[in-house]
């Protein structure tokens, strides 16, 4: 008694006792966004997402490669020249706020002017690369979508969009830090390429009341 609705559902969460706090979640996320950053403004027009988490061991060679992974976004999401004569939405680049998994495919799809894309919770606007993310480019179905998982497991198809897991739970502990970190290369090189987040999609809000992610390969 004299809990409120929040204090009683984090309660019955299982995992609030074995998981790290907010403050502790954010802190380990702004440390791998700051060394990426970093890492991007020395790197300048060569950098790119560190892709080592893709890395697998082929049983037949015993050899680690890129060769056995699923990823396929790696040269969709390369630094490429943005298209020339290109019209932008009118609130291009804008807040849009706090928005529901629905709010954002029903608005900023790729039907749309304005196209957004969630990279674990925040919104990059991604309206002047149609020739990605717009109607006829490769990556169409990603746009109005999170994207986290697809690039958590490096299998970015369709059915890995919206997908929504509490990372922190990944086991074993070490990787999850390496998927968070490899997670956070990939938000570092959006916010290079697309700048400054513009929104929160609301289906982060708990992320500690989200289910433990499937085991990875």
């Amino acid at each position: 008694e004299g809990m409120t609705p929040q204090q009683r559902e984090e309660m019955a969460n299982p995992w609030l006792h074995t998981q790290i706090s907010d403050s502790e979640r954010q802190l380990k996320k702004d440390m791998f966004k700051s060394f990426y950053r970093e890492q991007y403004a020395r790197l300048k027009k060569s950098a790119g997402p560190d892709l080592k988490q893709y890395e697998k061991k082929d049983p037949s060679t015993g050899e680690t490669n890129m060769a056995t992974s699923g990823l396929k976004a790696e040269g969709g999401h390369r630094p490429l020249p943005r298209p020339k004569g290109l019209k932008m939405p009118k609130d291009f680049r804008k807040d849009v706020g706090r928005i529901s998994q629905k709010d954002l495919v029903d608005k900023y799809s790729c039907q749309g002017e304005r196209m957004l894309i969630s990279v674990y919770g925040d919104l990059f606007d991604v309206s002047d690369r149609p020739d990605k993310y717009g109607a006829d480019g490769p990556y169409w179905y990603m746009t109005g979508k999170d994207i986290t998982w697809a690039l958590v497991s490096g299998e970015d198809t369709e059915e890995q969009m919206d997908k929504f897991y509490d990372l922190f739970k990944i086991q074993p502990a070490e990787s999850a830090d390496r998927r968070l970190q490899g997670l956070m290369s990939w938000w570092a090189f959006y916010e290079k390429e697309y700048g400054q987040p513009v929104g929160r999609h609301s289906g982060y809000d708990k992320e500690w009341g989200l289910p433990a992610p499937p085991h990875i390969q």
